[in-house]
């Protein structure tokens, strides 16, 4: 690694990396993080309990570089590793590497620039390069996770409903403002799968701007038997991932005294996540997928909103509700364009379009 670096005393941005088990990979993401064009990081490696040499590789690295801050944990989630670095955290603006990535070495000089250069940027993201380490270059995921890493938006934006729910949710592609983190405790889940999610929608709420740099500047590690992978192939126990964590993230906005003002990205969220629980968990397991949804439209305490969908769940009605989540009409609940909704009426469904009313039976619904 040749010279000591001494890292500068006020960094601007704080790289958290939880480790775990990584020592295959480990170097190589630690070497693009210390070769960095922008010499003013601080590089907070929480080792989460790692048995492999993760350890002692972290030390030889800090003896080189003191922008390497080392703080050992015992092994838990990858949520608390997070949080614990965000807690060491010092710069003004937070960012995220996971261990078996790594990042290109202009990254994070182009993200603290566009933060500089305009006040009113809350959060600057980036692209991310799939690599595919051991998977078929054809399976479903592979192709699903380029299609949902490829850019869509190009330098600031103003973030609306349409925009938050086009954007990645991943963590590491983006760097965050320390103060709003801190000050509206915006932490990660504990013990709450697909983490990345909760965090990034407790922090776009309180963001204005976002600016999108039209770069592929992460390089994403995808693995064979990966806990995501496992989830959407269902192999996994793990139910109903989504809603947990939506239920997580509207308690939280009940808590901090924002949920009106984000119902309508609530409300077009859950049908997207409800969805896709669904889509990754056996039929048996449909009742446990739609109590939960219950169990969020509770919390969410619209009367208006999927009142129908709402008595068949409570109801156990599972397979009723579970024809509407199929039917062809699912796209329409939280259109603000179009600006439509179902809902059951004496045995009908009752369809308004710009004030315009369209009522309609389905057969067989008594």
């Amino acid at each position: 690694m040749g010279e000591k670096i001494v890292g500068n005393r006020t960094p601007k941005v704080s790289i958290v990396i939880p480790i775990w088990n990584t020592e295959k990979y480990l170097e190589k993401c630690l070497n693009s993080l210390i070769n960095q064009t922008l010499r003013d990081i601080e590089i907070i490696c929480v080792n989460n309990g790692s048995t492999d040499s993760c350890g002692k590789i972290l030390q030889d690295f800090a003896k080189q570089d003191d922008r390497i801050k080392i703080i050992n944990i015992e092994h838990g989630c990858i949520s608390n590793a997070r949080n614990t670095g965000i807690k060491f955290a010092t710069a003004p603006y937070i960012t995220f590497a996971d261990s078996d990535d790594w990042v290109e070495l202009d990254c994070y000089e182009l993200a603290v620039k566009e933060f500089e250069n305009d006040s009113d940027i809350d959060m600057v993201c980036w692209g991310a390069n799939i690599i595919n380490l051991n998977m078929d270059e054809n399976s479903s995921y592979i192709k699903g996770a380029r299609c949902y890493h490829k850019i869509k938006f190009h330098g600031k934006n103003q973030l609306n409903d349409d925009i938050i729910l086009d954007s990645t949710v991943c963590v590491w592609n983006k760097m965050f403002k320390r103060d709003i983190i801190i000050k509206n405790e915006i932490l990660f889940p504990v013990n709450i799968e697909l983490e990345d999610n909760s965090f990034f929608y407790t922090y776009v709420v309180y963001c204005k701007y976002a600016f999108f740099i039209d770069k592929y500047l992460y390089n994403y590690v995808q693995h064979k038997n990966s806990g995501f992978e496992k989830i959407q192939s269902k192999q996994t126990d793990i139910i109903a991932p989504n809603l947990k964590n939506w239920i997580y993230i509207t308690q939280f906005y009940k808590r901090q005294n924002i949920l009106n003002k984000n119902k309508s990205l609530v409300k077009k969220v859950f049908l997207q996540r409800l969805k896709s629980d669904l889509n990754w968990t056996l039929k048996a397991n449909y009742p446990k997928v739609l109590d939960k949804a219950a169990e969020l439209l509770n919390i969410l305490d619209e009367k208006n909103f999927m009142k129908y969908m709402l008595y068949q769940i409570e109801s156990k009605n599972y397979d009723e509700a579970d024809k509407i989540l199929k039917g062809q009409y699912i796209q329409i609940f939280g259109n603000k364009i179009i600006g439509l909704y179902l809902q059951k009426i004496c045995s009908r469904y009752q369809l308004k379009i710009f004030g315009i009313k369209l009522k309609f039976r389905i057969k067989g619904v008594n």
